[in-house]
C-alpha cells in the first residue's frame, strides 16, 4: 500500500480528499532485544515497508461532525467509527485482546491528551474533532516488525495535524516518541520506547543507538558490506494479545528489585536519596546506577548470583519473592505487577537478569565494532548476532521453534548471523550478510520477505504538498 493508494481509497471511502497523509516506517532491530524497558540502549534501523494513514475532519453536507470514522485498505480488518463522547472508555480495549482500531485510538488519545491535558477526559473531548482515517500498510502484521506501534505513531501524528491544522503542531519528533510510547499502554503494553523512537527518529542511511533514560539517539554508520535480510518464521505473533511480553517486564522488574533487596543496596545512601521504597525500583538499569556500572552492564554477573541462591535458574515462586523483598502480597500485585500478571505463581528473575546485563553489553560492543572499521568487523558483529539469538532463546525464552529453524536455515544459506527481531514467540529473523554474498544467499532458496537497508523516520505532509511532490 502506497501514499498514492491510500489517497485514491480515501476518496472512494469518504467522497473527498484527504487533508494529510501520514508515512510511519516499520523497524527492524539488530540487536538490543527485549531490553529497552529496562532503559538500556537498543540499536534498531528503520525499514521500507511503512503504514500510511490519510486523514481529514469528518463531514457531513459540509457539517463537521463528532465522530471518527476508520476504514482500513486490508479487507482483513473491519471498519470502526466512534461517536466522540465524554470518556474514552468506548475507544480503548478495556482488558480484552485488542483490535486493529485500538492502536489507532491510542495514538488518538495520546496526541489529544498531550495537546489538552489529561486530568478532564469531558473537557478534552470537546475540543477533539471529529475525523475520516484510512489506514493502509505495508508492514506484515504480527512479525516483529512493529507495525502496532507504527500505527500508533500515525495515528498520533495524523491526530496533531488535524487538531491544529499544522504539520507535527509545533511537537518535535523526540515529543512524538515519549507520549506515542505512553499512548501505547492504553491497549495494556508496557514497552520501552524502542519501536516508537527508531519509527519517529531514524534517519535514512544509518541505524540508530537509542538510549532512554533520557531519551537520545546516535547515529550508528554500519559496515559498507553490510545487508539485512528479514525472513517470517511462518509464526505470527501479536504481541498485545499475549502476556508473555508483560510478564517479561514483571521478571526484569522484580529481578531489580530483588537484587537491591538481597545485595543490600537498599541500605546505601545513594538509594536513600533516589528512591523511596524498594518498590521504587523499577528496571536493571537502576540497579547499575546505584553501583556505577551503566557503561559496563557486562560486570553486573556479580549481582546477578544474588538472584540464583535458591537454584541455579535463579526461579522465584510468589511468596519467596514477597519474602525477600519483606512485603505483602497485597503490595506485590499493586506495586510490582501488572494487569497481566496479578495470578503469576511462578517468576524467573536469574535469566532474564543475565540476559538483560548481557545483551546490554552486547549493544554498545556493537557500535563499538561499527566505529572502528575493523576489516573483520562484519564477523564480529556476526558473532554478536548471533549470541544475541541464543540468549533470547535460552535466559529470555522469548523464541519458538519456529523461529530456531528459521535462523539455522538462515545460517545454512550463507549469512553470517541470524537472530530473532522483534517480540519474540514468532515473527521475522533478521539475517546479516555479506553484500557480495546476496546472490548466493538468493540462489539458495532462502525465502526473504525483504532485503533491508536504513530509512527516514516519520512524515507528515498536507495533501497539498503530497500531490504536488507525487505529480498527481
Amino acid at each position: 500500500m502506497s501514499g498514492e493508494e491510500c489517497v485514491t481509497l480515501y476518496k472512494q471511502k469518504f467522497g473527498l480528499n484527504p487533508e494529510w497523509l501520514i508515512r510511519c516506517p516499520g523497524r527492524v532491530n539488530l540487536i538490543g532485544e527485549h531490553i529497552d524497558y529496562s532503559n538500556y540502549p537498543v540499536l534498531p534501523m528503520a525499514i521500507e515497508d511503512s503504514t500510511w494513514v490519510a486523514a481529514g475532519i469528518a463531514t457531513t453536507n459540509n457539517n463537521q461532525t463528532k465522530e471518527v470514522r476508520l476504514e482500513n485498505a486490508n479487507s482483513r480488518y473491519n471498519p470502526f467509527t466512534l461517536e466522540i463522547g465524554n470518556s474514552f472508555s468506548n475507544s480503548s480495549a478495556n482488558g480484552k485482546s485488542p483490535q486493529w482500531y485500538h492502536y489507532f485510538f491510542a495514538g488518538w488519545r495520546g496526541a489529544l491528551e498531550r495537546l489538552y491535558g489529561n486530568e478532564n477526559e469531558n473537557k478534552v473531548l470537546e475540543q477533539a474533532r471529529g475525523m475520516f482515517i484510512l489506514v493502509g500498510s505495508k508492514i506484515p502484521p504480527s512479525a516483529g516488525l512493529s507495525s502496532s506501534s507504527a500505527l500508533v505513531c500515525a495515528a498520533a501524528l495524523a491526530t496533531l495535524c488535524v487538531q491544529t491544522g499544522q504539520a507535527f503542531g509545533n511537537i518535535s519528533k523526540k515529543d512524538l516518541a515519549e507520549f506515542a510510547t505512553k499512548a501505547e499502554r492504553f491497549v495494556g503494553m508496557e514497552g520501552g520506547g524502542m519501536d516508537q523512537a527508531c519509527e519517529c527518529l531514524a534517519e535514512r542511511g544509518s541505524a540508530l543507538l537509542i538510549d532512554f533514560a533520557p531519551l537520545r539517539f546516535r547515529l550508528v554508520t554500519l559496515p559498507s558490506n553490510a545487508l539485512f535480510a528479514v525472513i517470517h518464521s511462518g509464526k505470527e505473533c501479536n504481541k498485545g494479545a499475549d502476556s508473555q511480553y508483560n510478564q517479561r517486564v514483571v521478571e526484569c522488574r522484580l529481578a531489580a528489585q530483588v537484587i537491591a533487596k538481597s545485595a543490600g543496596l537498599d541500605l546505601f545512601e545513594e538509594f536513600r536519596e533516589k528512591f523511596r521504597s524498594i518498590f521504587s525500583i523499577r528496571t536493571l538499569r537502576d540497579i547499575a546506577e546505584l553501583v556505577d556500572r551503566v557503561e559496563r552492564p557486562g560486570e553486573m554477573t556479580e549481582l546477578v548470583q544474588h538472584l540464583k541462591f535458591k537454584n541455579p535458574e535463579g526461579i522465584f515462586t510468589r511468596k519467596e519473592i514477597c519474602e525477600s523483598l519483606g512485603c505483602s502480597d497485597e503490595d506485590l500485585a499493586k506495586y510490582s505487577l501488572n494487569s497481566n500478571t496479578q495470578d503469576m505463581q511462578i517468576f524467573s528473575l536469574g535469566k532474564r537478569a543475565e540476559h538483560v546485563y548481557s545483551e546490554a553489553a552486547r549493544v554498545l560492543e556493537f557500535e563499538r565494532i561499527c566505529k572502528s572499521q575493523d576489516k573483520d568487523a562484519l564477523e564480529k558483529l556476526a558473532e554478536l548476532m548471533n549470541a544475541s539469538h541464543k540468549s533470547c532463546a535460552n535466559l529470555f525464552d522469548c523464541s519458538c521453534p519456529e523461529l530456531d529453524a528459521t535462523v539455522q536455515k538462515c545460517l545454512d544459506s550463507g549469512c553470517l548471523a541470524a537472530r530473532l527481531t522483534g517480540a519474540g514467540w514468532g515473527g521475522c529473523v533478521v539475517a546479516l550478510v555479506d553484500k557480495a554474498n546476496k546472490k548466493a544467499v538468493e540462489e539458495s532458496g532462502l525465502n526473504v520477505i525483504f532485503w533491508s537497508e536504513p530509512c527516514e523516520g516519520i512524515e507528515a505532509f498536507s495533501f497539498e504538498e503530497f500531490t504536488k511532490n507525487k505529480n498527481l
